[in-house]
Order: structure tokens, then C-alpha cells, then sequence
């Protein structure tokens, strides 16, 4: 019999197939985060073969180092993959779905949800030749040596500032960081606020620059934000010295010189970020920013000098336009426990922690531990994960309460464990 397998029945078939038998060969090209526990690879097995394209620079050496630590599993990789087949002796599932945390080349909140194409058979004839064909491919492909892995590990990192962010293009820069604030493209953008000039020495220092380096021509200068201002960041720059903050541009930081403390900037119209393009804030939001800046978690390096990262300038800018509702999120969260009891599942450790810290100082504490909880465990056996405290905190009507750091941990613990964000 062969079916036809949507995004949300493969990793269930897949798992049961893979859960049910002590051999298996994966040879799928890109693997994410949590694909080990999402399939259920954490078992003793007689024979697992693995084939991922760890070249690629699309696939998690975090998770294949894993994948390599599994007893009786022999993990190797063909930079020519780009097949996904998992197969064991009694049936196959292949099609587009790769094993990843969201069943994707690029991990991360923009393409989870993604529409997947599969197809489960256990047709002995198109087993034997796919059978066939994954020999060929696992025979050809090469081991990973900690070398490789380390190679690996470069080219991801470099790779996950590359997603895209949900929700479609847009050049509204503080509309794509409210998305998805915790984006690794924003963490290079920074918003800036100064009243203090510069110093004749810096002056000296910035000409002597300038006459030694011709690509310093067209810069300007700070002094004095050591090394709160890194090469290759973006400034959003506000002049407070008057009454009403003033933008003045978008600066790009090409070069710090350490010793005199003097950072060179070049100016631009726009923010220019990889896979997003030019961006920039709209002139509407340019004052609300500057005025969220005194709401904000910022660094200060004079009485009016500070700098912060721009998701926490959004976020507070999202606190100043939704008040504090901390009877409402405290029902929000009541209704978790009356939904869960619903099932048959009564967290009444959950209910307590609520009754006791409030709905906010509960979800921080869940949120800042290292692990999941039991009650994010067992709503994931129930098939429930829209009932956890993670998802709840990533709605939008709460996003604004939590900080950039507490989204993506809660983001990062639901896409390991591949749950489809509604849209």
C-alpha cells in the first residue's frame, strides 16, 4: 500500500516506522535541531545508516554530532545530496521533508508551516530499489572526522543570520523585528543616542586616520562606546542634545580603534541586511523609538549617551502601546490548566505556580529554566504543544511582555519538537 503523507502525518509515520524496527537507513540530505527526538532515534538499534549533506552549510553538525554519539549508528555525508529517503526493511517514506526541527533547509521561525509532499509504501519492489539506491549512496559518501565537524560549525553559524524572517518581505524595519525579535540578523543593529561632541583628540586621531587609511575617507566618528559599538554593526543614530531627539542617519561601523577609544562610521540611507535587503525605520516610528529608549534595557556611556539592541527597543515600544494587563494573562493562563484538565491532565503544580508568582512571573520561571517542564512533556505526548506556556507567550497579544531572549528560547523549545505555528 502507498499513501500520500502531508507535513503533519510524516514525522508521525516516520517516527512509528523508525520506532518500530531495530534497522534503518536515512539518507536525507539536511538535519535540525531535535530531528533525534522527533523521530525517535534515541533506542538501541542493530544497524542505523545515516547520509546528510553536512557540506552544505544547511546542515546542524550539532545535531549530527548527536546522530554520530547513537550506538550502532555510522553516520556519513555526500556534498551531492539533496534526497530524502528514510527507509527501513518493511517500508519507505520519501518525498521533500528533510529531518529538521521544521522539516526544512533553514531552521527558524519564517518557514515553519511550510507545506511537505511525501509518500509512505511498503511495496517490496519500490523498497528494493530505493534500497539499491541508498546502498549506492552511503558506499560513496565519506566519513566526518572532528575536522569536518569544526568546518561545519563555522558555515551554520554563519548560515542562520541568512533565514528569512516570517511573514513576507517588507522594508518597514521595525515591523520585521516585531515579527520575529529574536532573529539573528538584528542582533548587529543597534539604536544610538548622544549629546555629547567629540573630543580635539579625537579629531587628531580621526584625520590622522583618515590621511594613513583612504577607505576611511567619508567616515565619521564616536568616541567613548568601547566595544558596545563592534565592526559591522548598524547605528540608528538620534542627536539628543536639544529638547526633541533628532535622527540623523543609519551609520555602518567599519573600524574601532581600540587604543584611543574612537569607533569610524560610514553613513547610509538604509540598513542593508542579508536575505531581508535595504530596510529602515519608518519616519512615523522614528520618534516613538527614540522615546522607548527610556523604556528600554540600554547601556549608558554619559548622562545622555546610551545604546541598545534594537529588539529590545521594539519590545518596549510594544509595551508603551499595550499597557500591562496582568489580570488578563493571568486567565490566559488558568485556561491552560482548565484546558489540559479537559484532557485528562491536571498540572496542578502549574495552577499553584500561577496562583502564587502571577501569570508573567510563572511563565518566566518555566521559560528560564534549562529544560523543558513535565507539563511541556506530557502536552507533547498528547499532541497538545498549543497548550504549553511556550506557545501561549508567542501569541501576539503577549509577545510584548516577555523579553527577546525569553521568545526565542520559547520558540527554539517548540520548533525542536517540530510544532506547526499557526499562521
Amino acid at each position: 500500500m502507498t499513501e500520500f503523507l502531508d507535513e503533519a502525518a510524516t514525522l508521525r509515520s516516520a517516527r512509528e516506522m523508525l520506532v518500530s524496527s531495530d534497522e534503518a537507513t536515512l539518507v536525507v540530505a539536511f538535519w535540525g535541531a531535535g530531528a533525534i527526538k522527533s523521530l525517535g532515534l534515541q533506542k538501541p538499534w542493530k544497524s542505523l545508516r545515516i547520509v546528510c549533506n553536512l557540506d552544505s552549510g544547511a546542515c546542524n553538525p550539532y545535531e549530527v554530532e548527536e546522530l554520530m554519539s547513537l550506538k550502532n549508528a555510522e553516520v556519513r555525508t555526500d556534498w551531492r545530496l539533496h534526497g530524502k529517503v528514510y527507509l527501513t526493511p518493511e517500508t519507505l517514506i520519501m518525498g521533500s521533508s528533510n529531518a529538521s526541527s521544521n522539516g526544512l533547509v533553514v531552521e527558524g521561525a519564517a518557514i515553519s508551516g511550510w507545506a511537505e509532499a511525501n509518500i509512505r509504501s511498503g511495496d517490496p519492489e519500490l523498497i528494493k530499489q530505493l534500497s539499491d539506491w541508498c546502498n549506492t549512496r552511503f558506499s560513496q559518501a565519506v566519513g566526518i572526522d572532528p575536522e569536518k565537524l569544526d568546518l561545519a560549525r563555522v558555515a551554520w553559524n554563519s548560515r542562520k543570520s541568512f533565514a528569512p524572517v516570517k511573514g513576507g518581505l517588507t522594508s518597514n524595519l521595525v515591523d520585521l523585528v516585531r515579527r520575529q525579535p529574536d532573529h539573528p540578523a538584528f542582533d548587529k543593529l543597534k539604536v544610538v543616542q548622544w549629546a555629547r561632541l567629540t573630543s580635539a583628540h579625537a579629531a587628531k586621531i580621526f584625520d590622522e586616520a583618515v590621511q594613513a587609511d583612504g577607505s576611511l575617507k567619508g567616515t565619521d566618528i564616536y568616541e567613548g562606546w568601547g566595544a558596545n559599538m563592534e565592526v559591522g554593526d548598524w547605528l540608528i543614530d538620534f542627536d539628543v542634545s536639544k529638547r526633541i531627539p533628532e535622527f540623523t542617519a543609519y551609520w555602518r561601523v567599519v573600524h574601532w580603534d581600540e587604543e584611543n577609544d574612537v569607533t569610524f562610521v560610514h553613513k547610509a540611507d538604509s540598513i542593508d541586511l542579508p536575505t531581508l535587503g535595504k530596510v529602515s525605520v519608518a519616519e512615523g516610528d522614528l520618534p516613538r523609538l527614540a522615546e522607548a529608549m527610556a523604556r528600554s534595557r540600554v547601556t549608558e556611556r554619559g548622562p545622555k549617551e546610551k545604546i541598545a539592541g534594537i529588539s529590545d527597543v521594539v519590545q518596549a515600544m510594544e509595551n508603551a502601546a499595550r499597557p500591562f494587563n496582568g489580570k488578563a494573562f493571568d486567565r490566559a493562563m488558568f485556561a491552560i490548566y482548565d484546558q489540559a484538565a479537559a484532557l485528562g491532565y491536571k498540572p496542578t503544580e502549574f495552577r499553584s505556580m500561577v496562583e502564587r508568582l502571577g501569570g508573567v512571573g510563572a511563565a518566566r520561571q518555566l521559560l528560564g529554566k534549562r529544560s523543558v517542564s513535565e507539563g511541556f512533556t506530557r502536552l507533547w505526548e498528547l499532541k497538545r504543544l498549543d497548550l504549553t506556556v511556550e506557545a501561549l507567550v508567542l501569541k501576539s497579544q503577549w509577545r510584548h511582555l516577555f523579553t527577546s531572549e525569553e521568545l526565542k528560547r520559547a520558540r527554539t523549545r517548540l520548533e525542536d519538537m517540530k510544532y506547526l505555528f499557526p499562521k
